[in-house]
């Protein structure tokens, strides 16, 4: 695995005034911390963490004023709606110890019982794994083409590379051939006529000195 170098620069601003500053000029606020060093603020382009998140490089190496530190991203904080990245944390790691990361699954293959109507249920879209960050892998096979319907794919039947171990439990279920759903067909009641009546209509008037309103904007 290659790891991505990041550029960053060292910010004195705090506040949400000065990190809405940086955010109008393409930068994003970002920390540095752990492996008992001092955390250190920083930031970073935002077309950076776009590049690296599209490629689900969380393993990078954060450059800025002639330092040069290995570190994983934690934690991303986005906009209220969760299109932007307002913030990054990294933490700061070991190229020589293991990390805990979580990879994408990808089948590979038509399942064999896809021919008689079964659907392939792919009931986990990611596993954690442990392993060193130069061994991450981009992503996981997992080899459906053998199932039949009824058939499924759990951790253990999984062909992880080498220095990768799985977190998750061995019989956990990653995939399933589901049979071809089966559409039953139930008759409608016909209600009498006198039965049928309208909807119950209940209301609620505010108690008197009631105020509608949220709280008061910041």
């Amino acid at each position: 695995m290659d790891i991505e170098e990041i550029q960053a620069r060292p910010r004195d601003a705090r506040g949400r005034r000065a990190c809405r500053r940086l955010r109008r000029q393409g930068l994003v606020p970002a920390v540095i911390y752990g492996r008992g060093q001092p955390n250190v603020l920083l930031n970073v382009r935002l077309s950076d963490v776009e590049k690296i998140v599209k490629a689900r490089t969380f393993i990078v190496q954060v450059s800025w004023d002639g330092q040069r530190e290995s570190a994983q991203i934690r934690e991303l904080q986005y906009d209220a709606l969760g299109d932007q990245v307002m913030h990054v944390d990294f933490v700061r790691i070991s190229l020589t110890e293991t990390v805990t990361v979580s990879v994408p699954v990808e089948p590979h293959g038509e399942a064999a019982g896809v021919a008689e109507g079964g659907v392939l249920d792919l009931r986990e879209h990611e596993l954690d794994v442990e392993c060193l960050p130069t061994a991450i892998p981009e992503k996981l096979r997992v080899e459906v083409a053998h199932l039949g319907i009824g058939d499924d794919v759990r951790v253990r039947d999984i062909a992880f590379p080498e220095g990768v171990e799985p977190i998750a439990e061995p019989d956990l279920l990653v995939a399933v051939l589901a049979p071809p759903a089966e559409v039953l067909e139930e008759e409608a009641e016909v209600l009498p006529e006198e039965a049928i009546a309208e909807p119950e209509v209940i209301s609620r008037q505010a108690d008197e000195g009631e105020v509608e309103g949220g709280p008061e904007a910041e």
